[in-house]
């Protein structure tokens, strides 16, 4: 069994907090906000953070890498995503935001539901099990989904801490393309400009 994470870590909310700007100068923006309630899905609370990560990893992943016979570029491109999961009051759920090439979020949809009623043992899910909305603001959203920060570095983050509540395993993470290798040299670039033009 996963420990039990209550709050997202400082490292963990740092990559989260990052991750819109660097998916941006990727040309790869978050304009998809997937919400996922897992306990619609008869999953042990134990089992969510494993069993999101196989629909990540193995589905997702997949997915958006896939080249179509003929076709000279992957139906969505690199994966590109930053992830929560929450706990209020037991109802474990999670908050995904993501990049989906506009000609795919149908077809996005679809394959999201069949995953998850593949989840729920091929039984039927409700309308409300998944929700997928545009994104008009990421800036805005990345502090939503980061609510659940341990309260000292969240309120250095001007963010309003909230107990999420607890998770078997990490509560967030980002796609690899997203990562601290990626955006820690595109802010020392920044800081470096900013000292030059002063």
């Amino acid at each position: 069994m996963r420990a039990l994470q209550h709050y997202i870590k400082r490292k963990a909310a740092t990559n989260l907090l990052h991750a819109p700007r660097t998916a941006k100068a990727l040309g790869r923006p978050f304009n998809t906000h997937v919400t996922i309630n897992f306990w619609q899905l008869g999953c042990d609370e134990t089992d969510i953070f494993d069993v999101f990560a196989k629909l990540r990893n193995e589905r997702f992943q997949r997915w958006s890498s896939y080249a179509p016979v003929g076709a000279a570029v992957t139906r969505n491109g690199p994966p590109t995503y930053a992830w929560v999961i929450e706990a209020d009051k037991g109802l474990h759920h999670i908050h995904w935001m993501v990049h989906i090439a506009h000609d795919q979020l149908m077809h996005f949809s679809g394959s999201l539901r069949k995953w998850l009623i593949k989840i729920n043992d091929g039984q039927p899910i409700s309308d409300d099990t998944d929700m997928i909305q545009q994104i008009d603001n990421a800036e805005g959203l990345k502090k939503y989904l980061a609510k659940g920060t341990e309260p000292h570095f969240a309120r250095f983050c001007n963010i309003r801490p909230q107990d999420t509540g607890p998770v078997h395993g990490r509560k967030s993470g980002i796609s690899r393309n997203l990562g601290p290798a990626e955006w820690m040299p595109r802010k020392a670039a920044w800081k470096a400009a900013r000292r030059r033009a002063a």
